[in-house]
């Protein structure tokens, strides 16, 4: 029976490397992949460029060279941003009991618009926050403090052009105050709108 060229060349070159493997400190037993069997181990592939296993391979002993597809992919780890906050006087954006900003306050949210652009591509998250004093019923101070910041988010996007996907509006009413509502100044002071402008983390 005539072999053919082809399979008997395929053949030779099976033998040699698996000989060439048993007869190294990186046996074909030993070893979950084919090696060169010399000192700078590497791993032997086929034709289709795939690590050849030996019977010892297992799930266990692969490698992510070898099989990448036994690996979980690799994630990046994004750094949270990094916030700066910013406090604007309710009283100075807003009526009494309004949510529609004073032609005196148009001023600070033009210097608002000028410190978030600024910072440019860099800026990945901006969160606006209103708060209101305790005067009046808990649950029209929630509406109003929403509204507000409702009122600051359509500002920076209608007039500045920043981008509405990276702004967060909410309200948190009377529930946060930072002075005491039984005096008139205190009540002044809850009346705010925080602002935080978030970064990206350096690297």
């Amino acid at each position: 029976m005539t072999t053919h060229p082809l399979k008997t060349a395929t053949l030779l070159l099976a033998t040699s490397v698996v000989l060439g493997c048993a007869g190294s400190s990186n046996s074909y037993d030993s070893q979950p992949y084919v090696t060169n069997g010399g000192d700078t181990v590497v791993r032997v592939k086929d034709r289709e460029g795939r690590c050849i296993r030996t019977p010892a391979w297992t799930e266990e002993t692969a490698t992510r060279e070898c099989d990448p597809q036994l690996f979980p992919a690799e994630t990046a780890v994004v750094a949270a941003p990094v916030y700066e906050s910013l406090t604007l006087s309710a009283n100075a954006l807003f009526g009494f009991d309004s949510a529609v900003i004073k032609q005196e306050g148009l001023a600070a949210l033009q210097q608002l618009g000028d410190k978030i652009e600024a910072k440019g591509a860099e800026v990945v998250d901006i969160d606006i926050i209103g708060h209101t004093d305790s005067v009046g019923a808990e649950d029209y101070n929630q509406q109003l403090s929403e509204r507000r910041a409702s009122a600051m988010r359509d500002f920076l996007v209608n007039e500045r052009g920043i981008d509405s996907s990276i702004i967060d509006v909410s309200g948190m009413g009377e529930s946060s105050p930072i002075g005491d509502n039984g005096t008139a100044e205190g009540r002044a002071q809850n009346r705010r709108v925080e602002v935080r402008v978030g970064v990206k983390a350096p690297q």
